[in-house]
């Protein structure tokens, strides 16, 4: 009796064999989350130390308070993401362990 293509994909994801996979795509999205924000931030800052030197306001370089606002957002939210990436990445080692 041959058993069918279903059967074995079965058996291989009921093991486990993704687990793997999944984890290195847990950490290319951690890392590359993580350099996003590290640029993202090494920018803010650049921002900060232009508007200090020239006498500006950050709102005014952004283009009001609104683009201020998601910048700040768009810092939040990618730090957000290394954080949720970051745990997704323990947990499947934990997992793989059980």
């Amino acid at each position: 009796m041959v058993k069918s293509d279903g059967d074995s994909v079965k058996n291989f994801v009921q093991k486990g064999g993704f687990t793997m996979g999944k984890r290195k795509l847990s950490i290319i999205v951690f890392l590359l989350s993580l350099f996003s924000l590290l640029i993202s931030l090494n920018l803010f800052w650049n921002l900060g130390i232009f508007v200090d030197e020239y006498g500006l306001s950050p709102d005014i370089v952004n283009g009001g308070d609104v683009w201020l606002a998601m910048d700040w957002l768009r810092l939040l939210l990618l730090l957000l993401l290394c954080v949720v990436s970051g745990i997704s990445i323990f947990r499947a080692k934990q997992n793989k362990r059980t």
